[in-house]
C-alpha cells in the first residue's frame, strides 16, 4: 500500500473518530442530570414567575425550603398553600440535580415569613425516601394557562359608567387609601404573596406590575416618565406578551394633591401613546378621573384609564371565572 493511500486511510478514520466522539458529547450534554432519579418537571410559562427561595437546608431525613412569601396572621389559605407546595417540589428535583443528596429525605418543610419568623406553611410527606412527589400548579389565576389568555382584554371592551367630576364628591382633598376601596379575591391574593407582595400593604405601583406578572407579562422600565410641575407624575413602563406590547403609566396619589388626574397627564400620556404606537395602553391612576378620559377613550380606543373607580374591575381582570 503506498504511503499516499495509507495518508488518507489514516485521515478518514480521524474523521470518523471524531464524529463518533462529538455525537456521544453532544447527547451526554443534552441527557438529563437527573435520569437515575427521575428528571425535573418541564417547566411552563406560568413557572417563571417563582416565589423568592431565601435558603434551604436538609436536616437529617427533612428538607427545609425557606420563602420570602409575607403570610397574613391566622391560617395559611389554600392557595397559597398549594402553591408553595408546587414550587417546594421543582426546587427538591433542582437541589438533586445539582448533586445535593436528597436520597434520604422523607419529609420537606415549607416556610414563609410572618414579620422576622420564620412560619411554616405546610408539611410535605414523601411516600418513599427520596421520591419527590410530582404536584401540578395550581391554576390560581383561571385560564390563564389557555393560548391568548389576556386578562387585559375586558377593559377594553368594557363600557365603564361615566364618573363625576371631583365638584360632583364631597370636598376632601385627601383619599382614603385605595386599598381600603378594592377587594382582592383569594387566588390573586396568594400569588401576589408568593411573589413577596403583601397585597395588605402595597403600593399602587408594585399591585399593578405584580398583577401583569402574574398574567405572563414581561415588565420593563419605559424610556421616559410623563410629569407636570405640581400635578404628579406618571411612571412608564412597556409589558410584553406573546407579541403584544402594553404602554403601562402609574400615577399615583399622594398626600396633599388634588383628587383628581390632571387634564395635562391625560393629555400627555396619549401623546406617548401615538409616539409610541403600542397595541394597548393603560394609565393606572387612584385619583379621581376627569370626564376627559372619556372623550380620550373614544378617540383612540388603545388607550384605558385605569380610575379610582375602575381599580375594582382592574383587580377583578386577574381572577375571571
Amino acid at each position: 500500500m503506498s504511503p499516499t493511500v495509507t495518508a488518507i486511510i489514516v485521515i478518514v478514520v480521524g474523521m470518523v473518530l471524531l464524529g463518533i466522539i462529538w455525537a456521544v458529547a453532544s447527547i451526554m450534554k443534552s441527557a438529563p442530570s437527573d435520569v437515575s432519579a427521575g428528571s425535573t418537571p418541564a417547566r411552563t410559562a406560568r413557572d417563571q414567575l417563582r416565589p423568592i427561595l431565601l435558603d434551604f437546608h436538609v436536616r437529617g431525613d427533612v428538607a427545609e425550603i425557606y420563602y420570602a412569601v409575607p403570610l397574613d396572621e391566622g391560617e395559611v389559605d389554600d392557595h397559597l398553600r398549594d402553591l408553595m407546595c408546587h414550587d417546594a417540589s421543582l426546587v427538591l428535583h433542582e437541589k438533586r440535580s445539582h448533586g445535593l443528596p436528597i436520597a434520604q429525605v422523607t419529609k420537606a418543610r415549607v416556610y414563609g415569613r410572618r414579620g422576622e419568623e420564620a412560619v411554616v406553611i405546610d408539611v410535605m410527606d414523601l411516600e418513599a425516601p427520596g421520591d419527590i412527589p410530582e404536584i401540578a400548579a395550581p391554576e390560581l389565576v383561571p385560564h390563564a394557562s389557555a393560548t391568548g389568555f389576556d386578562p387585559l382584554t375586558h377593559l377594553g371592551e368594557q363600557e365603564f359608567e361615566v364618573q363625576p367630576g371631583v365638584a360632583d364628591r364631597p370636598s376632601e382633598e385627601d383619599l382614603a387609601p385605595f386599598l381600603d376601596e378594592i377587594v382582592i379575591a383569594k387566588p390573586v391574593e396568594a400569588q401576589l404573596r408568593a411573589a413577596g407582595i403583601d397585597p395588605t400593604n402595597v403600593s399602587l405601583r408594585d399591585l399593578a406590575l405584580a398583577l401583569l406578572r402574574t398574567a405572563g407579562y414581561e415588565v420593563v422600565v419605559g424610556r421616559v416618565a410623563v410629569s407636570t410641575v405640581d400635578s404628579g407624575s406618571a411612571e412608564v413602563y412597556t409589558a410584553r406578551k406573546a407579541g403584544l406590547e402594553v404602554l403601562v403609566a402609574i400615577v399615583p396619589h399622594h398626600e396633599g394633591e388634588h383628587p383628581e388626574l390632571p387634564e395635562q397627564i391625560v393629555n400627555m400620556f396619549v401623546i406617548e401613546v401615538a409616539h409610541l404606537n403600542p397595541q394597548r395602553a393603560l394609565l393606572v391612576t387612584d385619583k379621581f378621573g376627569p370626564y376627559l378620559v372619556h372623550e380620550k377613550e373614544r378617540s383612540d380606543p388603545r388607550c384605558r384609564f385605569i380610575t379610582r373607580g375602575r381599580l375594582q374591575a382592574f383587580v377583578d381582570g386577574f381572577s375571571i371565572q
